[in-house]
């Protein structure tokens, strides 16, 4: 074939391909024609072939805020973004950024299974993409915290959301005597548990910032254990003191027991806090609960303290123990005379019978005993009894007389001066000074005692009720008569007043002109310790040099409050001096009182109630207590006092008799005598 036809045959062959592909494409091209125009009576869709995109794998935690921001899932910026799982366990979409996010916080845990979809129309084509989003919610993590019964407790609750604005709720508080305190940000939890056990919190908080609304929460688990109690021991029949620990470090706090006055116990406000005071009658364990409480700021305040008293008895139960050898002579090889003294232990004032098994007759008079013995019988038995108890002491007489030593006299060290004051309890445990060398029980005789102080055992106690100097003797004797004796002062000084600025004296008055006076004066103290003394007054003066003092005042001010402090003790005076420096009364209309006043109406009293009127007030509260001229209390209670005076009706202890009833406020107290007369 030539090189032309073999030409000519290949144009054929390209423009008969050509036309092929022509006649296809139009034949195509008509096709999607025919497509759009019958679209309203058959659809055409191309076969899906997209391939699911991998899932984004997300973790939470339940009440803690989260946000995650979906990636971009197409690239056109009028991209539409949903969710049809959402919102849904506090979640939803936050349109606040493009593309949105994920926004919330998770109410409870597992497992979320979201779609999010974008959307956007494209030269009238929609066009569209997704992506799978699994969340897996975790529990949060509480916060375990600890705490004791009675003690206050105090847990400051950490940022949950960062913003000033967001408000902290939990629905089971005020329970347990805890509380939110909203005195700090965030808020605190306080108070007292009031019993042991889980306490199971929820806190919760929320905000709205810019329109945005948040929440978190976090659970809080609160493991209240029992107090310590204080554990005490007493004795029957010996006086007893015990100043209560602070519970609340607040002046104002009251304390009250609701198991005090008992067995012979009650709470003494002349401390502060008070003592546990008094003589027990009965033994066994005394299981007492002391309160405290006070309100600071207008919150209520409260602690408690469980308080053990073990009363232990005040002598062991009479009974024959031993035998006191004196002496034993002999009579014949045969024969001895045998002199002794019994041993007792718990011993009282009734007579001891006494008894030796068919050789002594009953006697009540004390030994020693003489009797003529066989040595064929070489064991006597003794035979006592007091107070309807029996004890026998089986004795081998005569193995003591071979083993005997000489009895000696016991020895003192002699008794120091001792002081005390009127109104506190008294001890003093002879056994401190006095010995037997051969370790025999000793007795003791004491004369020259206060009427008030008594012997029981080896313990003088008791609380005396007068002053005064008062020589007493003691002499210790040994079962065999031997004694010793030696003597001691005992000073009973006034009981301690308590601090108080009692009185102020007007040394001088100088008019300087018009309305101006230059005054001099003294403060009168009471209760005074040789502690430093801080004066505040009203003109704004702080001074801690002693008095006179002269200050410039101002007749349109004729009443100067003087405020003083020794120690933690405040008493407040108030000083009318333009009373005191001219006797005139033009601005009396405005006195107040001078300091608090405590008026009695009808005294003696003849009911089992008195009528008090109290004025002078300088606080919003007033704590009223009757006691007797002991200490012990009766009754106590607390007011509220918004007025600067008023009236209270009072119990009475039964019987007749002096009572005494203190009036206690803030930086002031009185106390005054009640002479009950049925």
């Amino acid at each position: 074939m030539s090189t032309f036809t073999s030409t000519r045959t290949l144009g054929w062959l390209i423009g008969l391909l050509l036309l092929g592909c022509w006649n296809l494409q139009a034949e195509v091209k008509a096709t999607f024609i025919k497509t759009d125009s019958i679209q309203s009576t058959k659809s055409f869709s191309e076969p899906n072939t997209a391939i699911a995109p991998i899932p984004i794998s997300l973790t939470a935690t339940a009440g803690v805020p989260f946000e995650y921001q979906i990636p971009a899932l197409s690239p056109h910026t009028n991209a539409v973004y949903s969710s049809p799982q959402l919102p849904a366990n506090g979640l939803s979409l936050l349109y606040d950024t493009y593309p949105p996010s994920i926004f919330g916080t998770p109410d409870a845990t597992g497992v979320m299974n979201l779609t999010i979809n974008a959307t956007a129309n494209v030269n009238n084509q929609i066009e569209s993409a997704w992506v799978a989003i699994t969340i897996t919610v975790n529990p949060p993590t509480p916060i375990s915290l600890t705490a004791t019964a009675g003690v206050p407790f105090n847990y400051e609750i950490p940022v949950l959301i960062h913003e000033n604005n967001a408000g902290y709720s939990s629905p089971e508080l005020p329970g347990n005597g805890l509380r939110l305190s909203y005195d700090t940000y965030p808020p605190s939890i306080v108070g007292a548990p009031n019993a042991t056990g889980v306490i199971n919190l929820t806190v919760n908080t929320h905000n709205t910032s810019n329109g945005v609304y948040r929440s978190a929460w976090v659970p809080i688990i609160i493991t209240v254990n029992a107090p310590t109690p204080i554990s005490l021991t007493a004795t029957a029949g010996v006086p007893f003191n015990y100043e209560i620990p602070v519970l609340l470090h607040d002046n104002s706090t009251g304390y009250t027991s609701p198991q005090l006055p008992t067995n012979g116990l009650s709470l003494s406000y002349s401390t502060y806090p008070p003592s546990i005071v008094g003589t027990p009658t009965v033994t066994g364990v005394m299981n007492l609960t002391v309160n405290a409480h006070n309100t600071v700021n207008s919150q209520d305040e409260s602690a408690w303290v469980p308080i053990i008293i073990t009363v232990n008895p005040s002598a062991t139960s009479f009974a024959l123990t031993g035998v006191n050898l004196i002496s034993c002579q002999t009579i014949s090889d045969t024969q001895r005379q045998l002199t002794f003294t019994p041993q007792y232990v718990g011993t009282t004032e009734q007579p001891i019978f006494f008894t030796v098994y068919q050789q002594l007759p009953l006697t009540t008079q004390p030994g020693p005993y003489s009797l003529n013995l066989d040595t064929s019988n070489p064991l006597i038995t003794l035979i006592a009894q007091q107070d309807g108890v029996l004890s026998s002491y089986n004795y081998q007489w005569l193995a003591g007389c071979n083993t005997t030593t000489p009895n000696r006299p016991p020895t003192t060290t002699g008794i120091p001066p001792q002081a005390t004051q009127t109104g506190q309890a008294y001890q003093l445990s002879l056994a401190n000074y006095f010995a037997d060398p051969d370790g025999n029980p000793l007795t003791y005789i004491v004369s020259g005692l206060p009427s008030t102080l008594n012997l029981t055992g080896v313990i003088i106690s008791g609380t005396p009720a007068s002053t005064g100097s008062f020589p007493i003797s003691v002499t210790a004797v040994d079962p065999s008569g031997l004694f010793v004796s030696t003597s001691f002062q005992l000073t009973v000084n006034g009981a301690t007043q308590p601090f108080t600025l009692a009185s102020v004296s007007t040394n001088g008055c100088q008019n300087l002109g018009g309305n101006q006076w230059q005054v001099t004066f003294t403060p009168h103290y009471t209760g005074l310790t040789g502690e430093q003394i801080v004066l505040a007054m009203t003109n704004g003066v702080i001074t801690t040099q002693a008095g006179p003092y002269s200050q410039t005042l101002s007749t349109d001010q004729p009443l100067l409050t003087l405020i003083a402090q020794q120690g933690n003790t405040t008493s407040a005076y108030n000083y009318f001096w333009l009373v005191a420096c001219t006797g005139s009364a033009r601005q009396a209309a405005r006195e107040v009182g001078n300091g608090l006043q405590v008026n009695v109406f009808g005294n003696p009293v003849q009911s089992q109630q008195v009528e008090l009127e109290i004025k002078g007030v300088m606080g919003s509260w007033v704590e009223v207590t009757v006691m007797d001229m002991q200490g012990r209390c009766h009754h106590q209670q607390r007011l509220d006092w918004p007025t600067d005076s008023g009236r209270v009706n009072l119990p009475l202890a039964p019987g007749i008799g002096t009572q005494l009833v203190q009036v206690r406020t803030e930086g002031q107290v009185r106390t005054v005598k009640l002479l009950k007369s049925r």
